[in-house]
């Protein structure tokens, strides 16, 4: 039975599956990978920004420090950037020094950055995250130690600047969202490359199981060449097994039929012996002697027959040789018959279409149809039709004799001639092909028929 197209995407035997699920895993595993590390390359890469954007926003600040006749803390111009003004902004400055309140942005209204005692000792400018001054939020803030000059002397102080981390997460969170999108994209798109690779990487594989299947079916006598590299080994060796079955088969039947010819003498012997036994009045010694030699003429004959069946070559049941023209096989079969005795007073209507073939060897078609003929020649009392019908991709030959039917002796002694083997070769060859032989009574003819695959007439 032919598999389903979505069978084979099912099957967990296919080579298809086995690849694309190990393209599917391989795809997923990479590309997850792949969107964790730009991800976080990504957060480094915004956290080294915002370190330099906030290094830039405090020496500005830095730079508009000053002190007042009292040694406090002052800015001697205020931040460019409007944010600072704005409550609540996310943008902040704070600086804290001792004996003194904190100076701070507007931005930071009545609330103050809560930073810890021992930051700001670093001097290299880092990004860290520290806690916002509303509930739950955070900031990334640079905090450093400035010292300025006094008339008191040095006069240490504290210099914070910071953003609000929200609109780096919704940057973050947005560039993943983008990435994912992308992600899927690019696995789409090597999902189906890779769907492109395994099938063009298993034609080579579809293309072997067509040639076999053309061997099966008689259309081709070997692989031949032409196949990738990989698989034309594989091919060459399946040709030299064919060539050893082929060589083989001819051995078995020229041993069988050396052995059938080789009884041929043994058992005219016994049949001259059986011969000088009823002259010599021991007609009922002969008589056994005579039947035992007619039951192993039967064998011999039966074997030697079946030796020379070629269907079996195929490889298939129903159809496993080569394409065999009806028309001139009939016509021939039939001019053979009609030299044999009785075969002149019987009229032999044949309707066969030209250009009609079977899918058989000609010997082998021509060891059935030649049988029937002969059949029906023993039985007819006038007239044999040999008809061929395609229908539906197949051909059924009939022969069909308007004698008396089956089990009822011929006239004329025309069946004295033969060992009544003819009907059995008939059912072993057309068996090796799957097919096998009808009987039927109708409107006073008797029809015996098969059906073999329809094929171009060769």
């Amino acid at each position: 039975m032919k598999r389903p197209a979505f069978g084979t995407l099912l099957d967990a035997r296919s080579l298809k599956v086995r690849l694309m699920v190990l393209a599917a895993l391989s795809i997923g595993l990479v590309l997850a990978a792949s969107g964790v590390l730009l991800t976080y390359l990504f957060e480094q890469h915004i956290q080294r920004r915002v370190a330099a954007e906030l290094e830039v926003r405090w020496n500005e600040i830095a730079g508009a420090l000053t002190l007042d006749a009292a040694d406090r803390m002052t800015l001697s111009r205020e931040p460019a950037d409007p944010l600072y003004r704005q409550p609540g902004s996310g943008t902040y400055w704070q600086i804290d020094a001792p004996g003194q309140p904190p100076l701070r942005s507007r931005s930071l209204w009545d609330e103050a950055l809560a930073l810890p005692a021992d930051m700001g000792m670093e001097a290299e400018a880092e990004a860290v995250a520290v806690e916002g001054p509303e509930a739950g939020s955070a900031l990334y803030a640079l905090v450093r130690p400035v010292r300025l000059i006094g008339a008191g002397g040095p006069v240490p102080a504290r210099l914070a600047v910071a953003v609000d981390q929200r609109e780096i997460a919704a940057l973050s969170e947005d560039y993943a969202a983008d990435l994912m999108r992308g992600l899927l994209v690019i696995a789409a798109v090597l999902l189906v490359v890779a769907l492109l690779q395994a099938l063009l990487g298993l034609a080579p594989l579809t293309a072997l199981r067509r040639s076999v299947a053309a061997i099966r079916a008689g259309t081709r006598a070997r692989m031949g060449g032409g196949f990738v590299t990989e698989i034309q080994p594989l091919a060459d060796d399946l040709d030299r097994l064919l060539d050893w079955r082929d060589q083989a088969v001819e051995r078995a039947r020229d041993r069988a039929g050396a052995l059938a010819h080789g009884f041929k003498t043994p058992l005219t012997i016994l049949s001259l012996e059986a011969r000088k036994l009823d002259a010599a009045g021991e007609s009922t010694h002969a008589a056994v002697l005579r039947d035992q030699v007619e039951a192993m003429r039967r064998v011999v004959e039966r074997e030697l027959a079946r030796a020379r069946i070629r269907g079996g070559q195929g490889g298939t049941a129903l159809g496993g040789g080569p394409a065999t023209a009806l028309a001139p096989l009939v016509a021939g079969l039939v001019a053979t018959i009609r030299r044999l005795p009785h075969a002149d007073a019987i009229a032999f209507e044949v309707a066969v279409p030209p250009g009609l073939g079977v899918r058989a060897d000609r010997n082998d078609l021509g060891e059935v149809i030649g049988n029937l003929l002969d059949n029906a020649r023993k039985f007819a009392d006038g007239t044999v039709r040999v008809t061929a019908v395609a229908v539906d991709g197949a051909v059924t030959v009939s022969v069909e004799d308007d004698g008396p039917g089956f089990g009822a002796p011929a006239g004329d002694g025309r069946n004295d001639d033969g060992s009544g083997l003819g009907l059995a070769i008939v059912e072993d060859v057309l068996a090796a092909y799957g097919a096998s032989l009808s009987r039927e009574r109708r409107d006073g003819f008797t029809r015996l028929a098969f059906t073999l695959p329809a094929a171009p007439a060769g």
